[in-house]
């Protein structure tokens, strides 16, 4: 579901369509709200049903939002592509890992999760890094070609999904709401987890916000868009590296270090490139990208091992829900920013949240480690 080659080019493309930053960000916003209200339900519908036909559908609703975007001229009707977006993105974001991790333990490798699910997300990001050089040619001969390429892309995913084989695994025995409660009550009751759900509602904001944020920074410092491809192809490999190799290196740290040391390298991503405004800072984004790279496989690693089989999917769409809800409500401002105020207060903006967030983390794991001594 992630072999899309529109990254470079979306936001010029959006701009080609008529629409402003502020319009930009409230249809990711959108999209985020759409994220919170099915996350839950639809996590609870591959717990208690099927992971790889919610992947199935994954891939036909995401088809269905680029097909809108190709055809229509429309804020509305881009308004609905991002509902189907956020649709297509929950059915796949409890599934896809909760399936390889019992698939794993199935076979008594389960610790093995953090290293294949990297392996994994490097070779997506390999590929994105080759059709994101592909894209920007491609979007300066037909600025739609890169839209029905990735079109495809998702139909051709969807059906590989129909292929996988589920483990047996324990289901949960209740009925939908009240599965969903005690999903709820779990993280409630775990300290780890829920610090996890703190940790990606600050990650949720700045991670997603740090993509729509390099358009601005490119034209900010005069940056030609033929360029553009041949930069995320830099920010890719780099994140691909970043998934394969460091992973691995830092596999045997504890892994809320790990996180505190991620979202440190994200205040600096936005802090550092609005002190040097130039071409060459450009590559200072590509903190962001070791971000990108680490972060999924460690957080769900992280999370995998605090909780029950009957419960994983659930409570992985939870903190991916958080995530989704502070991205809604803070992605507005940014786009207002970016309108009123321009890029530099923009990114200063992210930057102070990202380092007050990262403090307020660290305070708490210390606080959470002092209550657990002391008990």
């Amino acid at each position: 579901m992630n072999m899309l080659i529109i990254g470079p080019i979306l936001v010029p493309f959006m701009l080609f369509k008529g629409l402003s930053y502020s319009q930009i960000m409230l249809l990711q916003s959108i999209a985020a709200i759409s994220v919170f209200v099915f996350e839950v339900p639809t996590g609870a519908i591959a717990d208690k049903f099927s992971r790889k036909f919610s992947l199935f559908l994954s891939g036909i609703f995401m088809a269905t939002g680029i097909l809108l975007y190709i055809l229509f001229r429309n804020f509305y009707v881009f308004a609905l592509a991002e509902i189907l977006f956020g649709l297509g993105l929950t059915l796949s974001s409890g599934a896809d890992s909760a399936l390889l991790f019992e698939s794993l333990k199935k076979i008594g490798k389960n610790e093995e999760y953090q290293r294949r699910e990297g392996n994994a997300a490097s070779y997506i990001f390999i590929g994105q890094a080759a059709g994101s050089v592909l894209s920007g040619f491609l979007y300066k001969y037909n600025h739609f070609l890169p839209f029905w390429i990735s079109f495809g892309n998702l139909l051709v995913a969807s059906l590989v999904a129909l292929t996988f084989i589920e483990v047996e695994r324990e289901k949960s025995e209740h009925r939908y709401v009240t599965h969903i409660l005690k999903s709820f009550n779990v993280i409630l009751k775990s300290p780890r987890i829920l610090w996890a759900v703190c940790f990606a509602a600050l990650m949720g904001f700045i991670v997603r916000v740090g993509y729509w944020m390099y358009q601005p920074y490119f034209a900010q410092v005069d940056l030609d868009i033929a360029w553009y491809g041949v930069i995320f192809f830099f920010f890719n490999m780099v994140a691909a590296f970043s998934s394969h190799f460091l992973v691995r290196r830092y596999s045997d740290e504890r892994p809320r270090r790990v996180l505190l040391g991620l979202s440190t390298l994200m205040a600096l991503s936005f802090i550092l490139p609005i002190i040097f405004v130039a071409k060459w800072a450009i590559a200072l984004l590509a903190l962001q990208q070791i971000v990108r790279g680490l972060y999924r496989p460690t957080m769900n690693f992280y999370i995998n091992h605090q909780i029950q089989d009957k419960y994983r999917a659930t409570v992985i769409s939870t903190v991916s829900l958080v995530a989704n809800l502070s991205f809604a409500i803070l992605s507005p401002v940014v786009g207002i920013m970016l309108d009123k105020k321009g890029t530099i207060p923009s990114y200063l903006f992210v930057g102070i949240v990202a380092a007050s967030g990262t403090l307020a983390l660290y305070l708490l794991r210390k606080k959470q480690k002092s209550r657990k001594a002391s008990a």
